[in-house]
């Protein structure tokens, strides 16, 4: 059974600015809002009385634990549960919260993921921030099938599909989907250990009510709130039920909620294949990238290799620190599910693209790489190690309670999935997948009995800000689009191009017009705004792979500074955690080294071969302070040598002094 792609928000800092399009014909657009005229006292001394307490895991915050019913929706029940809020007070005048619907999922949690450093001072300065754990996740009672999800996920990534297409084509098939859907949730839900009717009361609608809670117990008239992602379903579901309470909504990669549960995913199949089919055909204009791809047309590479591992998985080889090798088998599913994941940021595309090049030349180590990242596999047991900061369990728990998929009886519903995962796999055939979800649901025991149908959204007198990319592939465009157009006070920031999420990307657009709409109350001069500072491009600035000979190199300074390169983009370290020292394996031998140091970072290479004939030994640093890069190293293989070689990255210069091929090397570039 495929799996719906878990909607993730990373935050990064880069900078620029905006250009506005004509106004949309809606009347009444006011340039401003009222100014804020009276400061709120400090909420510190509530958070005092109701317990509050440093984070665990994230100190800045101030975690409080407030107790609210079970059912918000039924005062006969008594029941209570605890959630768990992170506060980061306002450090001066104080305007009033900003609620942080953070990171996504469903499934993420918002107090160890919390994240403070895109804010700008001002908005720091005026607004207590705050993040919470929302019921069943984290530090808010958490509801976990570890054992039943880990044995249903490796079943997935290990699947093979030795029968007609690619997809449950057969009757055989079929019903091997329906009786994994079924085991799978029968032993969630027996692991999870509560009474099966209690999952009922662990949707978005308990969640939007229990921030109503904890802002009536702060006591606040009004607040701003902030959704990304399927936070913008929370935050959504909250306006619709305290439009009220709201000073003003930011939806970033915002879910149409008007739509189905399969109609969300099919939708989102179809953004997953435009955006991977954009970022393809962008390498073929991109020199580099196309050079990498030894000038195959990057469309043709992805379906010839889609093609020949549904055929037949590729059994592969994968190098381990230990010097050991361990053997796999390369599936289908393991290329959609790392596909996938790879399209959601600018770099991650680059990287994947990277990597397609290197299969299309026989080598799949660096793909893998990325599989075993994406995966939260183990390489070398191939167990699932799983997200701290992340619940599987939650992830499809809320989904299902939320919506149907289809409608009618179990039966009839399961039947539509399969007939409309047959169908999209036709239409969407390189990302799809997401609608078999709906056999999962037909057997969750919280799942609604009738089709769920919300009303859109107006939110008249609620200042909503409505942020999108067109290359965005977990909430598509279309759909972002459809909620701003409902709005009767909303406001449309989009990029041509982008990623999943906008937001605290460190550029002027749109960081600049929330922070003037939170801190001045200004609003946009018209409705629609296009961003024009962020990246045309569909992908990040192509590194190019290293070549398959060190000849090929024009000097040492090239060959150091792409070892450099390719060594920061490798995804184990690229997306490593940085707060101890990991080690990973070279593609041809030996091993490299990095961690946090004192001053920034630290890097040791041994007998470290990232491609034939070049391998390297020593130590490398960062001085985040300075923003210098510095390696001194031994060249041996085809080529010998010891060289130094510096990178400021404030002046975007590189020296490299030392011995090689038997020549003294001084050069600067």
């Amino acid at each position: 059974m495929k799996k719906l792609l878990k909607f993730i928000s990373i935050i990064a800092l880069v900078s620029l600015a905006c250009q506005t399009l004509m106004p949309t014909p809606t009347p009444n657009i006011p340039p401003t809002l009222e100014p804020v005229d009276v400061t709120l006292p400090s909420i510190a001394a509530k958070l005092e009385e109701l317990g509050g307490a440093p984070c665990d895991e994230t100190p800045d915050l101030t975690c409080v634990s407030i107790e609210v019913p079970l059912d918000h929706f039924d005062p006969a029940n008594t029941e209570t549960i605890s959630v768990v809020f992170g506060v980061r007070p306002a450090s001066g005048e104080r305007y009033g919260m900003y609620v942080q619907a953070f990171p996504g999922g469903p499934g993420g949690e918002g107090i160890s993921s919390a994240y403070l450093d895109y804010f700008s001072e001002s908005v720091l300065e005026h607004f207590d921030i705050v993040f919470y754990d929302q019921r069943g996740i984290g530090l808010s009672n958490p509801l976990e099938c570890p054992v039943a999800f880990e044995k249903d996920f490796i079943r997935y990534l290990t699947d093979v599909d030795t029968t007609g297409e690619e997809g449950y084509d057969t009757p055989e098939e079929q019903q091997a989907a329906i009786d994994d859907a079924r085991t799978y949730i029968e032993e969630c839900v027996a692991e999870i250990g509560i009474e099966p009717a209690k999952l009922a009361f662990f949707g978005t609608d308990q969640v939007a009510e229990d921030i109503e809670s904890f802002r009536a117990i702060i006591g606040d008239e009004k607040f701003w709130l902030y959704g990304v992602s399927y936070g913008t379903a929370v935050s959504q579901t909250y306006a619709a039920a305290h439009a009220d309470r709201l000073a003003g909504l930011i939806l970033d990669g915002t879910i149409n909620m008007t739509q189905t549960g399969e109609e969300s995913a099919l939708s989102q199949e179809k953004a997953f294949d435009k955006v991977l089919v954009a970022v393809l055909k962008a390498c073929n204009d991109d020199e580099d990238c196309s050079a990498d791809m030894g000038g195959k047309d990057a469309l043709a590479a992805y379906d010839e290799l889609a093609a020949k591992v549904a055929d037949k998985p590729i059994a592969y080889e994968f190098p381990l620190p230990s010097g050991e090798k361990v053997k796999g088998t390369f599936t289908f599913n393991q290329l959609e599910y790392t596909t996938a994941y790879q399209m959601y940021t600018l770099t991650s595309r680059m990287i994947f693209l990277k990597a397609l090049a290197s299969a299309n030349k026989g080598d799949l180590i660096p793909l893998l790489r990325l599989m075993y990242i994406n995966t939260v596999i183990d390489p070398a047991t191939f167990d699932y190690l799983g997200d701290p900061t992340f619940s599987d369990t939650m992830f499809l728990g809320v989904l299902c309670t939320d919506d149907t998929y289809f409608s009618g009886t179990q039966e009839e519903r399961i039947a539509q999935t399969i007939e409309a995962g047959q169908a999209s796999n036709g239409t969407v055939p390189r990302v799809d997948g997401s609608v078999y979800t709906g056999l999962s649901c037909a057997f969750w025991p919280a799942s609604p009995k009738e089709t769920v149908r919300r009303e859109p959204l107006t939110l008249e007198g609620v200042p909503t800000f409505v942020l999108n990319a067109t290359l965005d592939p977990a909430t598509p465009f279309e759909e972002g689009e459809a909620v701003y157009k409902n709005l009767a006070d909303g406001y449309h920031v989009y990029v041509e191009g982008g990623i999943h999420s906008i937001y605290g990307w460190g550029y002027e657009c749109p960081d600049n017009i929330i922070t003037d709409f939170l801190v001045d109350g200004k609003l946009p001069a018209q409705r629609e705004t296009v961003c024009t500072d962020w990246e045309k491009e569909p992908f990040s600035f192509y590194s190019a792979n290293l070549p398959e000979d060190v000849s090929d190199f024009a000097d040492p300074m090239e060959m150091m500074t792409a070892l450099d390169d390719n060594l920061y983009y490798l995804p184990e370290v690229y997306y490593g955690e940085w707060e101890e020292d990991e080690t990973t394996a070279c593609t041809y031998g030996g091993t490299y080294t990095f961690g946090p140091s004192d001053d920034g970072a630290a890097y040791t290479y041994d007998q470290c071969s990232m491609m034939p004939g070049l391998v390297v030994t020593g130590t490398g640093s960062y001085n985040s302070s300075l923003g210098i890069f510095t390696s001194t190293l031994e060249i041996s293989g085809d080529k010998k040598g010891t060289l130094t070689y510096n990178y400021n990255y404030q002046t975007r210069t590189a020296t490299l002094t030392g011995e090689f091929d038997g020549e003294t090397i001084n050069l600067t570039r």
